[in-house]
């Protein structure tokens, strides 16, 4: 069963690995056994389950690459359950991190929108767009920012 699982886990690691190889971050095959299963509680809309394995995955010893990947899509589960404090107290780790990370701009954005911070929340959207002008993620969420819509997360891949 262990065999299975860990062979899983490598399988899983690795096709996330192939379809992200155009993007400048790449995530390979994990160990962590937290890490895994927030990512699969967040896709599968499990916000909670999701949120207990990242604070878990987030304190286990990861490389920067799976930190920042984490605690971004942490930030972005905490947003989901309307912790907009915390979400940008874990994006801002992220972006502490990693300043080039254009995701956790997207979602540091959104919470401190959500907060109120709107010269904040457009400045980090902006900072997004800035780092990563192609994406369309950024680009909709500046857009949908200005113009007083709702929110896209930048989940990372």
């Amino acid at each position: 069963m262990f065999r299975f699982a860990k062979m899983l886990s490598v399988a899983f690691g690795t096709i996330l690995a192939a379809s992200t190889v155009s993007q400048a971050q790449v995530i390979y095959g994990n160990e962590n056994s937290h890490l895994t299963r927030a990512t699969q509680s967040m896709m599968a809309g499990e916000f909670e389950t999701a949120s207990r394995h990242f604070s878990r995955a987030v304190r286990a010893n990861l490389s920067d690459e799976k930190l920042v990947s984490a605690l971004n899509n942490y930030c972005a589960v905490e947003y989901a359950l309307g912790n907009f404090e915390k979400a940008d107290e874990i994006c801002t780790k992220a972006v502490a991190k990693d300043r080039r990370y254009w995701r956790a701009y997207v979602n540091r954005g959104n919470a401190r929108a959500a907060l109120g911070q709107i010269d904040d929340a457009k400045h980090d959207l902006e900072r997004a767009v800035a780092l990563k002008p192609k994406s369309r993620i950024a680009k909709n969420t500046l857009l949908s920012f200005r113009n007083g819509k709702g929110t896209l997360l930048a989940q990372a891949h």
